[in-house]
């Protein structure tokens, strides 16, 4: 996600981001940053409430979360990482994500414990290896390590029978239905549960939640997140996709994220990068559909993925347009 070397924080979070003086203190901040990273922040407050929303919606899912960032933490420690990453949560958002995802898509069972642990592991070097990688063209990890090290995890689990919890394995993605019918239900909470599938949960409420975490780190990325979750609600309406997929946020996530991204974090805030980040969440929008058909028939996960192709794709165009700086 962020490192010190290639992003500040903006003046209003400043206050919250110098690292904890005692030892206790300093790796519970580090593991509640691990949460606010969801969504490329550092604020410690941002973190808190993510966390607790996530905890609201499921909290074996909260529980899974804190043992992938505390492992991915711990094993950041023992490789002797940069204590800076450490404390911006950098190191820990992907094992954090890696606990949810596994407990989302795997259920509670033992060895779903035991593939975070191992995953939240990995996760920390994924993320030094693919820093390495993209440094040359000055791109962000973002939450590539957790898609990486997740998506091979769930493709390999149904030729595990301690691991794999059964069902089927292919399946053809469903065709949307011409003329379906939306309510105004479906509208807002597709618009909240935008926001609460960046930490891969369908509740409403946790969207809110988390929503009200993205204002405290900073009022910018809060409209940000609230523009991207709205532009994908009204492309998706537009476009007709299932209601009960509008609903619960399976095409806005990746908008939100893009959104915060592009709009607040990486390119210099400007008219210009307002427009061009409408661009990208439209795209962002029409690639979840594009690779949730893509993964569908062998079982795959769409993931961040198209927040990720996206978010490369734009910031590695920004240095032709003269219109648009890159901050980071």
């Amino acid at each position: 996600m962020l490192t010190p070397d290639t992003w500040k924080p903006a003046e209003a979070d400043t206050p919250t981001e110098a690292p904890a003086r005692s030892g206790p203190v300093r790796l519970t901040a580090q593991l509640v940053r691990s949460f606010g990273q969801f969504s490329l922040l550092t604020n410690v407050w941002t973190g808190v409430l993510f966390m607790l929303a996530l905890f609201v919606g499921s909290w074996q899912a909260g529980l899974l979360g804190l043992v992938g960032a505390a492992v991915s933490t711990a094993t950041a420690y023992a490789m002797g990482v940069d204590r800076r990453t450490i404390d911006l949560g950098t190191q820990g958002f992907s094992g954090c994500l890696t606990g949810i995802a596994l407990y989302i898509f795997l259920g509670p069972h033992p060895s779903t414990y035991a593939l975070t642990i191992g995953g939240a592991v990995v996760c920390v070097l994924a993320y030094s290896a693919l820093t390495a990688i993209l440094s040359p063209w000055r791109l962000p990890v973002l939450t590539s390590p957790f898609c990486v090290v997740v998506g091979v995890a769930l493709t390999a689990a149904p030729a595990f029978t301690r691991v794999w919890p059964g069902g089927g394995v292919a399946a053809l993605p469903i065709a949307a239905v011409p003329g379906v019918k939306y309510t105004w239900t479906d509208l807002w909470h597709g618009f909240f549960a935008n926001i609460s599938q960046v930490g891969l949960s369908a509740h409403w409420y946790v969207g809110a939640i988390m929503l009200v975490g993205l204002f405290v780190g900073g009022v910018r990325h809060g409209l940000a997140a609230a523009l991207g979750s709205a532009v994908a609600v009204a492309l998706s309406w537009a476009l007709g996709v299932p209601p009960a997929a509008l609903a619960t946020g399976v095409y806005g996530y990746n908008a939100v994220l893009v959104a915060i991204a592009l709009g607040t974090l990486f390119l210099a805030r400007t008219t210009a990068t307002a427009l061009y980040t409408l661009v990208a969440v439209a795209v962002t929008t029409v690639l979840t559909a594009a690779l949730n058909s893509f993964f569908a028939p062998f079982g795959g996960r769409t993931l961040s993925w198209p927040f990720i192709i996206t978010a490369w794709l734009f910031l590695a165009a920004a240095s032709s347009f003269p219109r648009l700086r890159r901050t980071a």
